[in-house]
């Protein structure tokens, strides 16, 4: 019988008994051919059961082998394996994590008793850790073979594994430390161990354990001190969670003769760079253990605790001034020169502390800033030049399809516009890696798909030779015709009309330029050149497609408009000029559409929605903005797409929209609001609202109510790179004339009321802030009083804002504001705030 018949026949029918004899007896030859039988039906028919598994044992030459052919599958029958090894065993089984860890670390000790394999040292280390869940007890896995206590257990802090899980109750911590006082392990080796194991750097989560087992085994003074150094070591460490329990350890030993101090405090140096507040508190204390026991080094610690005055967190600030002004010598040259460097950071009440420390001038002195007070740019328009060669487009095209930016299409719409009649055959041959780019949009959605399908359309009307790329292509996309969907956003079914539009002018054998294509960064319309193209228009007698014409108003740029009325109407026909009306006519808009929609103003509501985990649902709150889509005619304007779309967009697709009409952008803003970022769960798409964002910063426009609202959720994101870009925004704006900053300030007051968002994220984000000029700082005080004065309950970390704000006052010598003083007397009685308010109240900086 042929191998393939025999195994299916034990197989299929489940010959359990059969199958060992019919392994035993294969050749390496029709091993290999077993193998391969298994892995063909495996894909195909068969599940696994013990025959599979066996046989993929019996006939696998390496360890990948088996693996490929029985991923995952865990269940092993022992008893067979056993009889199967008295006669053939795999050369990689020692090596075989995957296999092992399904047996017993006593049976994988039994069978390398008996000669089967040679246990991998991590192999070894891996088996151990997982054996208090085996079922035996401490006392069998110790015990019944000598090399585990000998060798296999060191193991342990040598290799990964699984050595800080919980099994059953039983835990290592326990059994090393009843090792140990037993005498069965030498002690000073498992303490050496753990801190050797935690310069392996395993992970996080092990660092910290075998941390705590060293301290589990509460060593003795004399044994700290023993292993100081590598205690000291550990501060060298990636891991900064690591650096307070080695700080806790080596507290009782301080103050020992045999203490190294000087290599303690070369070794904690870098800590005080850190911002981290658990560590830097811990520091101190264990400083000032030390100045008070041997104030001979403070000179050198005084020194290197100066970048904690880079924390802008007062209470750490107010510590390390102490313990300076206490043991520090005011008449050192040294303290005095390094303290001017960060003099610019230190906050009211430390710099009062740290007086005689600073030169006697050194408050009056006026600190360069960096910055200026007047409003910067973020994005200064640049000229976006049109495709000039048909050369130039050609090696232009597969561009579009590859980087989706946002503008790219419209220069290529543009010039195929402008250069339809030159392109021939050839051309098409030539254009081919971008039908090929075109053709991988296949799986793609939204805009990009729009104009993959658009391309696709344009060169099946203009090849003249059969290409099998087009062919391809042709399968795998719909008619530009039928392109859209029951569901696809109203927004890219205006998209889908313009195309259709400059499809008809390439269909009919014109050249015709793009209307809105933008000639200036990021996305705006000169209205001359504008004017330009629409007097092409007028000699070809073609009336401009409408939603590329409206696009294009939209898109003007409202500067010089007297001299761009003159010469538009020097250059066009009057009843063409007449297209012009939006951008001349200041009602045009408000006559045709709802307030909110043109300015957005729209209201907001405090709700909630429902969460589901398993079976259970949570209602959580949110901050919506009211807003609806409204059926509209076939006729409707671009605008009345725009306003009615649902955006589920992402990426370029949202920028695209947002460019598309930039003056009303409003509804765009709103409905991203809603979908991502409403309340504090489920806060997704970030990489594309930080996009965004940058997008719609590169307008410099006015910002509007929906915008502040948009910019408020920003800055209060746990995503860093988003809510930076949201305090950077901030930061350019603050100082404008039309930045309305209590209406920002009432927004973050709002959602931190309603706990969509942690006060710490405020305080953190505006520190960086404090301090780049003048007009920054009188602006950052207005913008606390509103957030204050916004907050309606004492919330978490409440007392970080209140001392942000003391710390404004102080720089800007302010007094402080009346609706925050009434706020102060509603929460006089918490506790944590009895300090700060007293202070806000009397708004007197007083020696601490």
């Amino acid at each position: 019988m042929l191998i393939e018949d025999e195994l299916k026949a034990i197989y299929l029918n489940y010959k359990i008994k059969e199958v060992l004899p019919f392994l035993i007896k294969l050749t390496p030859k029709e091993k290999k051919e077993a193998g391969a039988v298994l892995k063909k039906f495996l894909d195909k028919d068969w599940g696994h059961n013990s025959i599979s598994m066996l046989t993929a044992l019996a006939c696998s030459n390496t360890q990948d082998q088996y693996e490929s052919l029985v991923p995952g599958y865990y269940t092993v029958p022992v008893d067979l394996v056993d009889q199967l090894f008295q006669f053939y065993t795999p050369q990689w089984l020692g090596n075989s994590y995957s296999f092992l860890r399904n047996i017993n670390y006593l049976k994988v000790l039994e069978w390398e008793h008996k000669g089967y394999l040679i246990l991998n040292d991590e192999v070894c280390a891996g088996l151990l850790s997982e054996s208090p869940g085996s079922g035996s007890t401490s006392e069998e896995i110790l015990f019944t073979y000598p090399q585990t206590l000998d060798s296999h257990i060191w193991m342990l802090f040598r290799y990964n594994s699984d050595i800080t899980t919980l099994y059953n109750g039983k835990n290592w911590k326990d059994i090393f430390k009843s090792l140990t006082s037993e005498n069965k392990i030498e002690r000073l080796r498992i303490l050496q161990s753990c801190l050797d194991a935690v310069s392996l750097n395993f992970s996080k989560e092990h660092n910290i354990w075998f941390l705590e087992m060293f301290s589990y085994l509460e060593p003795g003074s004399h044994e700290i001190l023993m292993f100081q150094d590598s205690l000291f070591s550990v501060f060298h460490a990636a891991q900064h969670s690591l650096f307070v329990p080695v700080l806790k350890i080596l507290s009782p030993v301080i103050t020992e003769t045999d203490f190294k101090t000087d290599d303690f405090l070369n070794a904690v140096t870098p800590l005080a760079d850190l911002r981290v507040k658990n560590i830097l508190n811990t520091l101190l204390q264990t400083v000032e253990k030390i100045l008070k026991n041997d104030p001979k080094h403070s000179e050198k610690i005084c020194l290197f605790l100066l970048p904690v005055f880079l924390n802008n967190d007062a209470a750490l600030q107010v510590k390390t001034a102490r313990i300076i002004t206490k043991y520090g010598d005011p008449d050192s040259h040294g303290i005095m020169e390094q303290l001017k460097f960060y003099k610019a950071f230190l906050l009211s009440d430390t710099a009062v502390l740290l007086e005689k420390f600073l030169p006697e001038n050194g408050n009056n002195e006026e600190l360069p800033t960096g910055r200026s007070e007047e409003p910067a740019v973020w994005h200064l328009p640049q000229p976006i030049s049109a495709i000039q060669t048909l050369n130039d487009f050609i090696f232009f095209a597969p561009r579009v399809f590859t980087k989706n930016d946002p503008n790219d299409f419209d220069l290529f719409l543009d010039a195929l516009m402008r250069f339809n009649t030159e392109i021939n055959a050839d051309h098409i041959v030539q254009l081919e890696p971008a039908f090929k780019a075109a053709l991988k949009v296949k799986e793609s959605t939204g805009m990009h798909h729009l104009y993959a399908t658009f391309f696709i359309e344009y060169g099946l009307m203009k090849q003249e030779k059969g290409s099998p790329v087009l062919h391809e292509a042709k399968r795998q996309f719909p008619g530009l015709q039928n392109w859209p969907e029951k569901r696809t956003p109203l927004i890219l079914k205006a998209y889908h009309q313009l195309l259709l539009g400059a499809f008809e002018i390439l269909r009919q054998g014109k050249n015709l330029p793009l209307l809105s294509v933008p000639d200036h960064t990021p996305c705006w319309v000169d209205l001359r050149m504008l004017v330009d193209k629409l007097k092409i228009y007028i000699d070809q007698k073609t009336v401009p497609v409408p939603f590329d014409l409206q696009r294009a108003l939209l898109r003007v740029r409202k500067n010089n408009l007297e001299e761009s009325e003159k010469y538009a109407r020097k250059q066009l026909p009057g009843d063409c000029f007449k297209w012009l009306e939006p951008v001349f006519d200041p009602e045009y808009y408000k006559n045709r559409y709802e307030r909110a929609y043109l300015d957005g103003s729209f209201s907001r509501k405090q709700g909630t929605r429902k969460v589901y985990q398993r079976n259970d649902a949570e209602e959580i709150t949110q901050l919506t903005v009211t807003i609806e889509n409204k059926e509209i005619s076939p006729e409707a304007s671009l605008l009345d797409h725009l306003f009615n779309s649902y955006h589920a967009a992402y990426d370029h697709d949202l920028i695209r929209i947002l460019y598309t009409a930039p003056c009303f952008s409003g509804a765009v803003f709103a409905k991203k609001y809603n979908e991502t970022l409403s309340s504090a769960v489920y806060q997704y798409d970030i990489r594309t609202n930080t996009g965004f964002l940058d997008a719609w910063m590169s307008l410099d426009l006015p910002f509007q109510p929906v915008h502040y609202l948009f910019l408020s959720a920003a800055m209060l994101n746990k995503d860093k790179t988003f809510s930076g870009t949201a305090f950077e925004a901030v930061m350019y704006k603050i100082v404008s004339v039309d930045f309305d900053i209590p209406s920002l300030g009432i927004m973050i007051g709002e959602k931190i009321s309603l706990g969509l968002a942690p006060a710490k994220r405020l305080t953190d984000g505006l520190a960086g802030f404090i301090g780049l000029s003048p007009g920054h700082n009188r602006a950052f005080e207005k913008l606390m009083i509103s957030i204050l004065t916004a907050i309606d309950h004492p919330v978490f970390n409440l007392k970080k804002i209140l001392e942000m704000y003391y710390e404004l006052l102080h720089l800007n010598q302010s007094e402080t504001d009346h609706a925050v003083a009434a706020k102060l007397k509603e929460w006089q009685n918490e506790n944590n705030l009895k300090k700060i308010i007293i202070k806000l109240k009397t708004n007197e900086r007083k020696t601490l």
